[in-house]
């Protein structure tokens, strides 16, 4: 609502007015103020500070003119309608110059007063729009700069506060008051008919009116893309639960979107505080969504490392084909009730446990940072689990472990191939694995993989624009001179002389 003044020196008028005003409830306009003369309603401009004006200019005291210019000299922006008993044109040009907006005849028709007013509200909306869009712009262009800035220090010297500090000043982040959080927003992948994740939130957040006397924030983006913001307040007036509480409002408001927040706030310098919250941020996987997850939640976890027999039972389970073990072993280790009680280094523990018992390729592994909801992980631990299972029973089925290796080199000739894991997956031992797949093929298995690993280079280098040391990295070797060495021992020709002749 915007407030309006009206100023007369006649009481008749200025309670006409304000009938009128009362009577047409135009949207926007509210509540309604009096003076009775120029100097008066500088004191009420001063005290309430309404964007709206409507003076007579044939006043005592201070007339309307006189009002303007002051009004005008003090910088004070308001939208000014004249209202005057007086059809002079150099009053009206006058009153244009000083920048009125409107000039209204008495007696004022109530339509006429309305279409100006509401033009002023529209004006004032518009103003307001456009105001709140280049705050926004110059939130958005600090908040970039804040990331350029910060993320190589916090990457390079993550301790080094003297630095971060200095860093901050430079921005014109300023901690006057006596605490500070580190609160780092994390959105989770939206499912399709969510909206987008963090991109909104940050616009929303920067377009929330935060900052108060005893409220500061300071945002940037991590490496993690997720929005860090360092909370300075005033811990006379408020405390992490009125911060907690205020993100939480702001996260039941952000359209459904799937976010945590973690909340740090220790004593020590300010870098402390942000290493902190990133570790109390891992607790996200075991938190609900749109939840605040402050340092306290993260306490008094207990250690609940995977046991022996169940690794020996999941190793049974994988070779026996027992579909049927998968979930119980996983909802002990990973259940609901299981994880709220354990510390995240064991649940990682756990993880890395699993995974590598059941043999799954180490680059193909999905990053345990990378889930942020505990159902996702007990999905993927039984996806594995049981493509395991069925490439183990495929293996039986088929009885031919030379076909299976050759298609494991074939899918494996970029990533790396390792014999160790595809003897293990066969369930032989390394040498025995060695001498079958020779007496088979002729070759050893190094030969073979380096076959494959030059009838690909042959056929990469026979593209356009194809650079050697690429092909040569991209096949593993760290050193193009034995690739070329190997290359040549093969085809007779170096890599280069092949590219000629190609």
């Amino acid at each position: 609502m915007y407030k309006l003044l009206i100023v007369d020196d006649e009481k008749m008028v200025r309670e006409g007015l304000q009938d009128i005003i009362a009577y047409l409830n135009i949207d926007g306009i509210g509540p309604l103020l009096c003076a009775g003369d120029g100097a008066e309603a500088l004191k009420v401009m001063e005290a309430e500070e309404p964007p709206i004006l409507l003076t007579d200019l044939n006043m005592p005291v201070m007339g309307g003119l006189d009002l303007i210019r002051e009004l005008r000299d003090r910088h004070l922006v308001v939208k000014i309608i004249v209202i005057s008993g007086y059809d002079d044109f150099h009053l009206v040009k006058e009153s244009f110059k000083l920048g009125v907006r409107d000039y209204l005849l008495k007696p004022v028709h109530s339509g006429d007063l309305a279409e100006v007013l509401n033009k002023t509200v529209q004006e004032l909306r518009q103003e307001k729009q456009q105001d709140m869009a280049g705050q926004l712009q110059k939130k958005l262009a600090l908040l970039e700069k804040a990331s350029r800035s910060l993320n190589p220090l916090l990457q390079s010297a993550p301790h080094d506060n003297e630095a971060i500090r200095s860093a901050l000043n430079e921005l014109g982040y300023s901690f006057p008051h006596s605490a500070t959080v580190a609160a780092i927003l994390s959105v989770s992948n939206p499912a399709s008919h969510e909206p987008s994740g963090i991109g909104s939130l940050e616009r929303k957040l920067l377009a929330t009116e935060w900052e108060q006397s005893s409220l500061l924030l300071y945002p940037f983006y991590n490496r993690h893309n997720d929005l860090v913001m360092w909370i300075n307040f005033n811990d006379q007036i408020c405390n992490v639960d009125n911060i907690r509480e205020l993100l939480e409002s702001f996260l039941a408001d952000s359209s459904g979107a799937a976010a945590a927040v973690s909340v740090c706030t220790m004593e020590g310098e300010i870098s402390q505080v942000y290493q902190s919250a990133l570790s109390v941020l891992q607790y996200k996987l075991i938190a609900p969504r749109q939840r605040v997850i402050l340092h306290e939640d993260t306490l008094n976890k207990e250690d609940i490392s995977i046991k022996a027999e169940h690794l020996k039972t999941l190793v049974e389970m994988i070779d026996m084909g027992r579909r049927e073990q998968v979930l119980p072993l996983i909802q002990t280790y990973f259940g609901e009730e299981t994880l709220k009680k354990s510390s995240m280094e064991s649940i990682r523990h756990n993880y890395d446990m699993i995974m590598q018992t059941i043999g799954w390729i180490p680059g193909q592994k999905r990053d345990f940072a990378s889930f942020d909801q505990s159902e996702t992980l007990r999905l993927y631990l039984k996806s594995c689990m049981l493509q395991m299972i069925e490439a183990r029973g495929s293996l039986i089925r088929s009885n031919d472990v030379v076909d299976i290796a050759k298609k494991y080199v074939q899918e494996q000739l970029l990533s790396g191939v390792n014999m160790a894991f595809i003897a293990n997956y066969c369930n032989m031992s390394y040498n025995y694995f060695s001498k079958v797949f020779k007496e088979s093929t002729g070759v050893s298995f190094q030969d073979y993989v380096t076959m494959k690993r030059m009838e690909y280079a042959r056929s990469a280098l026979t593209g356009i624009n194809v650079k050697i040391h690429d092909v040569a990295e991209t096949l593993g070797y760290s050193n193009p001179k034995n690739f070329t060495r190997v290359f040549k021992s093969y085809f007779g020709v170096s890599p280069k002389e092949f590219q000629n002749q190609a």
